[in-house]
């Protein structure tokens, strides 16, 4: 694309580097006396994590109440006790320390607090449907701080949420400027106890958004060189870092690829993997983020080199492989072969009635009316054996 007109916005203060969290002391009492910590169980194997924020925090007179009931595919019914606690404390402002699904609470929690206690979905699902649009801020919101624990949704520099409706088995994306963090900590430290599968889906979910992003029609000349940088530390580090996950040198590179990830996707926005892998993770909840992509992604890729192929050869071109289209795909499939994501599909044993829930969700016909056979074969080459 050219230079002449774009958007870019990304209002997140960054604060990256081994050691970082420190700044956590000179940065929260900006923002009040009473924080809610969002993060996994206390005694899980983040511990050593949340008791040094706790002593950071406690130092500067910032008082702690924790919120840590957070799991994997964050519920409607956790945000909802999230804010009931943070009411129930009168904070004023939120921490999430943890990684994507931690993140996404937090920014909810933030985003939607009432001192009621009680938030406003109605509201929430009909006006926060669109990343790119500005929407008011609300006057009950509280600031948001992130600490990044792994390298891969990049939350900690977007405007969307994803949450989990476990009664109509949806995930739902909610967009808002306000979701955006005031200030992220981005220290690969607390990255280097991440377990392999989990650096492996993370880090494959930060390629996807710099990769997508980079397909789309939101490109600008400045996400389109942070996407392909990113995707060319992606395929070098990753395997890597699950090979030596304890070397500071790799989970930086990684951090900063999805800290450059998560800039392209807030302002690039994604491609069809993104819905068609919520559509999976909505009604099989037991499979992580990053391996719903991993599932999807070689028959998007197959469908999109015929489409996309000036891009895919720009893609092939910075990565110093064979410029052409099916390079690049080869080059992807490696990738997932490496890291072992080629075999999440086989790991999920999606079932017959769920392949059929899948199939026949409302949002394949939806995403593009005029493509919907496509994309309905996309998906049924992802998910069948």
């Amino acid at each position: 694309m050219g230079t002449s007109s774009f958007n870019f916005f990304t209002p997140t203060k960054l604060i990256f580097g081994s050691g970082s969290l420190k700044n956590l002391k000179q940065i929260a009492p900006l923002y009040g006396k009473k924080c809610l910590v969002v993060s996994r169980p206390k005694d899980g194997s983040l511990k050593a994590i949340y008791k040094q924020i706790e002593i950071l925090l406690d130092s500067t007179g910032v008082s702690v109440s924790f919120f840590d009931e957070i799991v994997p595919n964050p519920t409607l019914e956790g945000i909802n006790r999230g804010v009931k606690i943070a009411s129930e404390n009168k904070v004023d402002f939120v921490l999430g320390v943890g990684g994507g699904s931690v993140m996404d609470s937090a920014k909810l929690i933030a985003l939607l607090y009432e001192s009621n206690g009680i938030v406003n979905w109605n509201n929430a699902f009909s006006n926060y449907n669109h990343p790119f649009e500005y929407i008011a801020s609300k006057n009950s919101s509280l600031p948001f701080i992130a600490v990044s624990t792994t390298s891969g949704t990049g939350s900690q520099c977007t405007q969307a949420a994803v949450i989990s409706d476990t009664k109509n088995r949806e995930k739902i994306t909610l967009f808002h400027r306000d979701l955006f963090p005031k200030v992220a900590i981005i220290d690969p430290k607390l990255m280097l106890s991440v377990p392999s599968r989990v650096t492996a889906a993370t880090g494959f979910d930060a390629f996807t958004h710099a990769f997508e992003s980079y397909l789309g029609q939101n490109t600008s000349p400045l996400t389109e060189y942070l996407s392909l940088e990113t995707i060319r530390l992606v395929v070098e580090y990753l395997p890597k870092v699950i090979q030596k996950p304890d070397s500071i040198e790799y989970r930086t590179k990684l951090a900063w690829a999805d800290t450059a990830a998560g800039i392209c996707l807030s302002n690039g926005g994604a491609d069809l993997p993104h819905p068609l892998g919520e559509i999976i993770g909505g009604i099989c909840q037991r499979i992580a983020h990053g391996e719903t992509l991993a599932i999807v992604y070689p028959a998007f890729l197959e469908y999109k080199e015929k489409i996309a192929a000036e891009k895919f050869r720009n893609i092939a071109s910075y990565l110093g492989i064979e410029k052409t289209p099916k390079a690049l795909t080869n080059e992807v499939i490696g990738l997932l072969k490496t890291t072992d994501l080629i075999r999440s599909k086989s790991r999920a044993a999606i079932t017959l009635n769920e392949q059929e829930e899948i199939l026949s969700h409302p949002l394949l016909k939806k995403l593009d009316p005029k493509n919907s056979e496509r994309i309905l074969s996309i998906m049924s080459q992802s998910i069948e054996e």
